[in-house]
């Protein structure tokens, strides 16, 4: 069964973030980069000197197995890079055209 998962990072995670994907066997995404938010915790990253900082976005569908992997080199990230934001969204697939 697919899943979709979209991950939001600090755009300073880029190259750990990617490097990640590789590894998990993953070789389709959709990378949506300089996106602007405020999650939970922390403030705004808008990419101002008010609120400075930009994240970035990834979109990927593919296996749950795969999906799970990454969930977990996405935990790891967030534990070895603190301070730096990750966030993980797992969604189902319903359809696909």
């Amino acid at each position: 069964m697919e899943k979709m998962m979209v991950l939001i990072y600090d755009v300073a995670l880029e190259k750990v973030v990617m490097d990640r994907i590789d590894s998990c066997g993953i070789t389709g995404y959709t990378k949506i980069p300089r996106v602007f938010g405020k999650g939970r915790s922390g403030g705004p990253r808008m990419g101002t000197h008010v609120w400075p900082g930009e994240n970035e976005m990834l979109w990927v569908v593919t296996e749950e197995e795969k999906i799970n992997s990454m969930l977990d080199c996405s935990r790891e990230i967030k534990e070895d890079h603190k301070g730096k934001g990750i966030k993980a969204f797992v969604l189902p697939v319903e359809t696909e055209v």
